[in-house]
């Protein structure tokens, strides 16, 4: 891996000026859009979580744009209940393909953005693969992700108090490619255990990537 320092960037997005936080690697393997969790509740593109997970990628190669819902941080907009935050994944991925024409396409997105990043990522036909870590089920329904046709990895913590690891077992189970990692003990935010989630996505991801 030959990481370049962290550039801040602005998206443009429908709502306006999203900050985001690009990673560029030289040559990368892959390009992914890593998307953070409720900003009603404090999410940001900061995240430890989410932090975590663009690491594991980087490691693997991959260059990481991880940026600000509308309304969080100093993202122009107001929050939309994810439905303008899906126009704001949208504006993410077009700034990466612009200047990776040719990269794989990973969607990545912890809680909410697990949730936002999915439902962005089953209805195009040039993301190669999905990581959704604490993914919402409790919350959201996510019954649509049975139809995806990309390989998705599922992170849950056992004690996840936002998705039940049994009720998302149920729906990977119907998945066409799915696969489901349960870290034992470990919340909604894997406190005290969110090195896992760095380890867990660099090992995945290189499987996938190995498989081109």
């Amino acid at each position: 891996m030959n990481p370049k320092p962290l550039r801040h960037i602005d998206l443009h997005s429908e709502a306006g000026r999203l900050e985001a936080l690009y990673r560029q690697i030289d040559e990368p393997r892959g390009v992914a859009v890593v998307c953070h969790p409720h900003p009603l509740h404090g999410g940001t593109l900061h995240n430890k979580v989410v932090f975590r997970a663009s690491r594991g990628l980087e490691r693997e190669n991959v260059a990481t744009l991880r940026f600000n819902f509308r309304g969080a941080g100093t993202s122009q907009g107001r929050h939309d209940n994810g439905q303008g935050e899906q126009q704001d994944v949208e504006a993410a991925i077009n700034w990466l393909q612009a200047r990776h024409k040719d990269a794989r396409l990973f969607l990545a997105g912890f809680s909410f953005g697990a949730w936002v990043a999915s439902r962005v990522a089953w209805a195009r036909d040039d993301v190669a693969a999905m990581v959704l870590i604490g993914s919402p089920v409790n919350k959201y329904d996510m019954d649509y992700i049975r139809h995806a046709p990309q390989p998705i990895l599922f992170l849950q913590g056992s004690e996840d108090e936002f998705g039940e690891v049994d009720k998302l077992a149920k729906i990977v189970e119907g998945c066409r490619n799915a696969e489901l990692i349960v870290v034992n003990g470990a919340d909604h935010f894997f406190k005290n255990q969110v090195e896992i989630v760095e380890e867990t996505v660099a090992e995945w991801i290189a499987e996938v990537l190995g498989k081109k």
